[in-house]
C-alpha cells in the first residue's frame, strides 16, 4: 500500500517511492529505495516535508522500538550500515553459504540435500518478487576468485528475475530456480587444473570440461524427487538453437523453454564476471553479444525479452551524452528504455562535478539530449568516478538549519 507520511516519521526499513519534491532537487541516487542509513533520512528531512512509502516493500509507520527490532542488528552482531545491509543481501549471502555446503557434500559422494536447495530457491524467489532489481544488483558484486556457489546463485537470481519478467507460472518458477541453481553442479567433478587454468583450454581439456553436463545429470538422477525439467536444464544448458551445442546437439524446440532461459542467464553472468581466461564485458556489451549471437544459437524471442529485463542501459552503467557530459544510470523507464534517469557526474570537459545532479532523459525538456555511447571498461573516467563515489559516501550530510 502506498502511504503519504511526514518526513519526521521516517525510519530505517521504509521503502521510499515518491516525495513532494522533484528528484532533481534531492541529492539521492535512486528514486525508489529502501532506507538503510541515517544519512538517507537526514537528506529527506532536509529537502522534503512529506514522502510516499510502499508498506508492502518496507516498514510501515510503527513505533521506534518495533522498527529497531526489525532493522537494527543485535548487539552481539557487528554493525554494518552499508546500503547492501538489507534482507536481499542477507538472503544472497546465506544462499551461497548453504549451497557451498551442498556442493561439498556432492564432492564427497553424498546425495543432494533437497530441502536445503528448495529453501534457497524459495527465499530467492520471495526476494525477486519483492525487488528484482535489487537482487540483480547483487549479482554484480563479484571478483576473479568467485566460486561455483556464488556463480550458481547469481545465475539463479537472473533466471528467476527473467521468469518473473515474462510471467511464467509459479510452479514453473520453482523448477526454473532449482535448475538454475544446480545447472553447473557437474563442475564439482572437473579437476581444478582445468577449472583454474588461465590460458585457453586444449581440445582434450575442453572435452573434459564439457563432460560436466553429463556428470551433473548423473548426480541428479541418483537423487530422489528431482523434477524432469530440472534434469533437462542441467543436461542441456549448453545446447544451442542451431544444433552446435553439447552434449546431444539438440535444436530449436528440442531444447525446453526453461533450459533456454537458464542458458541466457548463465551466458550473461559469465560475460559480465571477471574470469581468469577471458575479458570481462560491461552489461551493455554483454547484452550486445547476446543480440549478435541470436543467429548462431540463442532464442531470438527470449533474447529480446532478456534485454528488456536487464535494460539497454542497466543500473550503474556509465554513459556519455551528446553534450559531452558523463552520467551514471540511476533509474530506468520500462516504456522508454533509451531514455533512462542519469546522475550527471562530469561536465562537458569531463571534469568531475562537486555534486552530481539528476537528469531524466524521458522528460520532454531534455528531448535534445541523448546518449551517444557507454564508456568502455578501461576508460580512465570510470576509475575517477569510482574514487568520487567512495569519497562522496564518506562525506557527512550538513545538518538542517
Amino acid at each position: 500500500m502506498i502511504k503519504k507520511i511526514n518526513v519526521k516519521q521516517l525510519q530505517k526499513g521504509m521503502f521510499i517511492c515518491g516525495t513532494d519534491r522533484k528528484w532533481v532537487d534531492i541529492p539521492i541516487f535512486r528514486r525508489k529505495f529502501l532506507i538503510n542509513l541515517d544519512k538517507e533520512i537526514n537528506i529527506l528531512q532536509e529537502y522534503c516535508e512529506s514522502v510516499y512509502i510502499d508498506t508492502q516493500k518496507g516498514v510501515d509507520v510503527i513505533s521506534r522500538s518495533e522498527a529497531r527490532t526489525i532493522i537494527e542488528p543485535r548487539k552481539d552482531e557487528p554493525s554494518d550500515t552499508s546500503p547492501e545491509n538489507n534482507s536481499c543481501k542477507k538472503v544472497y549471502d546465506e544462499s551461497q553459504t548453504i549451497l557451498t555446503g551442498v556442493l561439498n557434500d556432492v564432492r564427497l559422494g553424498r546425495s543432494i540435500d533437497n530441502p536445503k536447495i528448495r529453501g534457497i530457491v524459495e527465499e530467492l524467489t520471495v526476494n525477486i518478487v519483492k525487488d528484482s532489481q535489487a537482487m540483480i544488483g547483487l549479482t554484480r558484486l563479484k571478483d576473479k576468485n568467485d566460486g561455483l556457489a556464488r556463480k550458481s546463485v547469481n545465475v539463479c537470481i537472473l533466471a528467476l528475475a527473467f521468469g518473473k519478467h515474462i510471467g511464467i507460472p509459479k510452479d514453473k518458477m520453482y523448477t526454473l530456480g532449482f535448475g538454475a541453481l544446480l545447472h553447473d553442479i557437474g563442475m564439482v567433478m572437473i579437476p581444478n587444473r582445468i577449472l583454474l587454468k588461465e590460458q585457453p583450454l586444449t581440445t582434450a581439456e575442453r572435452k573434459i570440461m564439457e563432460k560436466h553436463t553429463e556428470y551433473g545429470l548423473t548426480v541428479l538422477t541418483q537423487t530422489p524427487g528431482i523434477p524432469v525439467d530440472v534434469l533437462k536444464i542441467v543436461h542441456s544448458h549448453h545446447e544451442r538453437m542451431d544444433g552446435n551445442g553439447y552434449p546431444k546437439k539438440l535444436q530449436d524446440k528440442e531444447i525446453s523453454l526453461l533450459t533456454r532461459m537458464v542458458t541466457l542467464a548463465s551466458v550473461y553472468e559469465a560475460l559480465t564476471r571477471e574470469r581468469l581466461y577471458a575479458e570481462t564485458l560491461s552489461p551493455t556489451e554483454a547484452l550486445r553479444h547476446l543480440y549478435r549471437s541470436v543467429k548462431s544459437g540463442f532464442d531470438a524471442h527470449l533474447v529480446e525479452k532478456f534485454i528488456r529485463m536487464i535494460g539497454i542501459y542497466p543500473l550503474d552503467c556509465v554513459v556519455e551524452l551528446n553534450t559531452g557530459e558523463v552520467g551514471v544510470v540511476a533509474d530506468t523507464h520500462p516504456q522508454e528504455p533509451l531514455r533512462p534517469v542519469l546522475r550527471i557526474v562530469a561536465d562537458t570537459q569531463k571534469q568531475l562535478l562537486p555534486e552530481a545532479r539528476l537528469l531524466d532523459l524521458a522528460d520532454p525538456a531534455t528531448e535534445k539530449i541523448g546518449i551517444i555511447k557507454t564508456l568502455a571498461k578501461d576508460d580512465p573516467m570510470l576509475e575517477l568516478i569510482g574514487m568520487h563515489r567512495r569519497q562522496s559516501q564518506d562525506e557527512a550530510i550538513k545538518p538542517k538549519q
